[in-house]
C-alpha cells in the first residue's frame, strides 16, 4: 500500500531519513511513527524537495533569489504544502501538510446552515470576508470552497494570489464560472499582481491565500474598497474576532497609518471565525461578525445596527463587537437571515 493510501494530514521527515505522522485517526496530535513499510518510499523525498525549493526560490528570468520559505509539492498524485527547518545541530526537518484532492462544497464544512446561507447570497456581493481561526483550523478551506461556491452560483471569474496555491481553484465552476489561481513569491508583490489582474478584467472575485504582513493587511482593505461588483475574501489567523481585527489593523497602520479604522470599517463585510476542537452544538464556528452593504428591501433596524458596528470599527472599538456579534446571532435566531 503506497503512502497515498494512508490517512494523515501531515508527514514529517527527521533528519536521520525517518517519519513521522500527525493527524492520524484517534491519534488527535499525536506524532506517528511512520511504518518501516515506508522507508524506501520516503528516502529519496529531502533530495527531491530541496531541488525543488532551489528551483522555487530562483526567478526564471534573472535568477535571483527570491524568499519563498513553503512550496507546493507533488509525491505520487497527492499535493502537499511543504517548509523545512535547521534545528541548533544542523539537522534538517522537512514538514509536509497533505492537501486536499479537491474543493469542499460549503455547505460540508459544519459551519451553521444559516451562515453558508448568508455568505452566498447575491447581495454580499462586495466588501472583504475574513476567515480567521488558529494555525490548521480549516480556514484555507473554508475560504477556497466560499470562492468557488461565488463563482459557481453567479458566474463571473475569480484570481487567487496564493504562497503557494493550496486546494485546486482553477477552472471552470458551474456554467459561468471560472477560477485564475495564481502563486506569489511575497505578500510584497500584491499590490502589482492586484492592479496587473484589473487591465485585463476586474475580477468578481479576489482570494489573498493569508494575511500575515503589512503588505497584505494593506492591499486586502484598499482593493475591498475598489468596486461594488468584487469581494474579498483573505485569511488570517486569530484567536477570535477581535484578536484578528487587531492583528489585520496593527499591520494595515504600518502603511496607512490612522487611515487604517477607515478603511476596515469602509470595507468589511464579514469575519467567520472558526475553531475544529469547539463545542459541536456551535458547528466549528463559535463567532461571527456580519455587516451586510445596504441592499433592496433592507430594514431601517438592520442599516441603523451596521453602522453602529462601523462606527465602532472605524473607532477602534473592538472590545465591544462581542455585543454586535450576539446581537447578531439572537436576530437570526428569533426573526431569520433577512431581519439582519
Amino acid at each position: 500500500m503506497p503512502l497515498s493510501d494512508l490517512v494523515f494530514s501531515d508527514l514529517l521527515i527527521l533528519p536521520d531519513g525517518t517519519g513521522r505522522l500527525k493527524g492520524c485517526p484517534d491519534s488527535g496530535q499525536q506524532l506517528v511513527e511512520l511504518p518501516g513499510e515506508y522507508a524506501d518510499e520516503i528516502s529519496d523525498l529531502p533530495n527531491k524537495l530541496t531541488g525543488a525549493f532551489l528551483t522555487s526560490r530562483r526567478d526564471p528570468e534573472t535568477g535571483a533569489r527570491v524568499g519563498k520559505t513553503t512550496i507546493r509539492f507533488l509525491h505520487q498524485d497527492v499535493h502537499y504544502r511543504a517548509a523545512d527547518f535547521e534545528d541548533v545541530n544542523g539537522g534538517r526537518t522537512w514538514f509536509l501538510r497533505r492537501l486536499p484532492e479537491k474543493v469542499p462544497g460549503l455547505s460540508t464544512l459544519g459551519l451553521p446552515p444559516y451562515l453558508c446561507e448568508w455568505l452566498l447570497m447575491r447581495q454580499q456581493r462586495h466588501g472583504l470576508v475574513l476567515v480567521a481561526g488558529a494555525q490548521a483550523s480549516g480556514k484555507t478551506t473554508t475560504a477556497s470552497a466560499l470562492v468557488a461556491g461565488r463563482l459557481e452560483h453567479f458566474g463571473g471569474h475569480g484570481v487567487t494570489f496564493e504562497c503557494p496555491a493550496e486546494l485546486p481553484l482553477a477552472g471552470a465552476w458551474g456554467e459561468h464560472g471560472y477560477c485564475f489561481q495564481t502563486e506569489i513569491d511575497s505578500e510584497a508583490e500584491l499590490a502589482v499582481h492586484i492592479e496587473r489582474a484589473h487591465l485585463y478584467a476586474s475580477p468578481n472575485v479576489i482570494f489573498i491565500g493569508e494575511i500575515h504582513t503589512r503588505h497584505a493587511a494593506t492591499e486586502s482593505l484598499r482593493v475591498a474598497m475598489g468596486s461594488r461588483q468584487q469581494l474579498v475574501v483573505a485569511t488570517i489567523h486569530g484567536f477570535d474576532v477581535q484578536a484578528a481585527l487587531e492583528r489585520l489593523l496593527n499591520w494595515a497602520r504600518e502603511t496607512d497609518g490612522a487611515n487604517a479604522a477607515g478603511h476596515l470599517a469602509n470595507s468589511l463585510l464579514a469575519v467567520i471565525f472558526q475553531d475544529l476542537e469547539c463545542e459541536e452544538r456551535l458547528q466549528k464556528v463559535p463567532q461571527f461578525l456580519l455587516l451586510p452593504f445596504p441592499y433592496p428591501g433592507q430594514s431601517n433596524e438592520s442599516l441603523m445596527r451596521v453602522q453602529g458596528t462601523r462606527a465602532k470599527l472605524r473607532s477602534c472599538q473592538l472590545h465591544s463587537l462581542g455585543d454586535d456579534m450576539r446581537q447578531i446571532k439572537n436576530i437570526i435566531g428569533r426573526d431569520g437571515l433577512e431581519a439582519i
